[in-house]
């Protein structure tokens, strides 16, 4: 999640196989040259780290789960569609129905070993041209994502939020602020309309803050569906951000894989983009983006809604 990505258009092929040509120089880019100019692991080598990716459909997931398995960790991939997440044949890949308001469900996917990472990738699916009402989807989630840590165990999390939660924060927004007039998607209307889910997260962040455990906030830039570029920039506890500056999942997925494997920044937020401005990026719009948005919450609104056909016919 996190959680509103843009769409690249694709000339040459279709939408399905450019996803996974994408998704697959993701993996071999990120790792055929990291700094030291060495591979980390190999793909048959456990590396001894695990992982649970709690939110596993989201398109975070789709690079974090990947390059996770290649750099040698074991992965749990918790999911309330699980017959949606990639990737599901491999060794060290467990996949989970779980759902972050059944906090069962989150208890059973955890080892109790406090170095075991719960990274945290899910959020609303939203369409970003009409008003989202309040939610508390990431404040609740999150507080029972905490709550099953806590009774299991584990001590090391990873949340995702948005770069753009404090921005929202700091226009004032709140469920019952009037429409500000000739508002548009490049001035703000995301903002505005999506202002509930936002101030959401900032609530997620502070529970996060309070929770005791070793914790490092995401807050990530405008995702894109890219090759990897690096370039990686960081942020930290509320530095000024550059405007308009995006990242590609793939970076994004690789350097919270990078923290699973430091402590550089436990006990931080951190907001991380590049040093690519949106207008660098070609075939990039506004148009793409709600199209892409609005048939993935088509998909996710029809799945939810035939799960809970089945499961009432039962």
């Amino acid at each position: 999640m996190t959680i509103f990505g843009w769409m690249k258009k694709s000339v040459c092929l279709g939408q399905a196989l450019f996803r996974c040509v994408m998704a697959a120089a993701a993996v071999l880019m990120a790792f055929t040259a990291l700094p030291n100019g060495s591979l980390a692991h190999s793909g048959a080598e456990p590396s001894g780290i695990k992982i649970v990716v709690i939110g596993a459909t989201a398109r975070t997931a789709d690079e974090l789960i990947p390059q996770a398995l290649w750099r040698g960790h074991e992965v749990v991939a918790v999911a309330r569609r699980p017959y949606r997440v990639r990737f599901a044949e491999h060794p060290r890949l467990t996949i989970l129905e779980g759902d972050v308001y059944d906090q069962a469900s989150i208890e059973a996917a955890l080892s109790g070993e406090g170095e075991e990472w719960v990274i945290s990738v899910y959020g609303p699916s939203v369409d970003p041209t009409i008003e989202v009402p309040e939610t508390d989807l990431m404040s609740q989630g999150t507080t029972n994502i905490i709550n099953a840590m806590k009774k299991k165990g584990n001590t090391k999390l990873m949340v995702t939020g948005s770069m753009a939660a404090p921005r929202v924060a700091a226009k004032g927004y709140k469920a019952d602020t009037p429409k500000p007039e000739d508002v548009t998607p490049q001035s703000g209307l995301w903002d505005y309309n999506l202002r509930g889910p936002y101030n959401d997260m900032l609530k997620m962040e502070e529970i996060t803050k309070k929770s005791g455990l070793q914790y490092i906030i995401l807050r990530p830039g405008q995702l894109l569906i890219e090759p990897p570029r690096g370039g990686v920039r960081i942020s930290v506890d509320g530095e000024p951000v550059p405007r308009q500056r995006v990242i590609m999942y793939a970076d994004f997925a690789a350097w919270i894989l990078d923290q699973a494997e430091s402590d550089a920044y436990i006990g931080k937020t951190a907001s991380v983009y590049s040093d690519t401005p949106m207008d660098a990026i070609q075939g990039v719009d506004f148009a793409s983006a709600v199209k892409y948005l609005k048939a993935r919450k088509a998909q996710v609104d029809a799945d939810l809604a035939a799960d809970a056909a089945r499961r009432k016919n039962q």
